[in-house]
């Protein structure tokens, strides 16, 4: 384990998901989580970190990213399955509003 790694949790809230539950539940990437996670201003461990925990405010957070701008293509299926882990805790968003079409001009 290289220096500045850490295999124990940081930061074990009362109810929250480490870096490997919400990837494997996500079906994403590490790259493709810690981009979604830094684009959505959420705090992480500075390398590494599967068992690093995220709390409910953090991954409402990303689920809000996740459906929105450049990455709900990427990231799209892992918001619904972070929907559905803060579902099964009886924690319930707004559903997405998806997107006004664009008008278009009758000539």
């Amino acid at each position: 384990m290289g220096r500045g790694q850490n295999i124990e949790p940081t930061e074990a809230p009362d109810l929250g998901w480490t870096k490997q539950e919400l990837m494997e539940s996500g079906g994403i990437s590490a790259k493709t989580f810690d981009l979604l996670r830094k684009a959505a201003r959420v705090k992480g461990p500075s390398h590494g970190g599967l068992t690093h925990a995220y709390g409910v405010d953090d991954l409402i957070a990303l689920v809000l990213k996740a459906e929105g701008g450049t990455f709900s293509e990427r990231a799209g299926a892992a918001a619904a399955a972070w929907r559905a882990l803060l579902e099964a805790e009886r924690i319930y968003m707004e559903p997405r509003v998806p997107k006004r079409a664009a008008r278009t001009r009758d000539r």
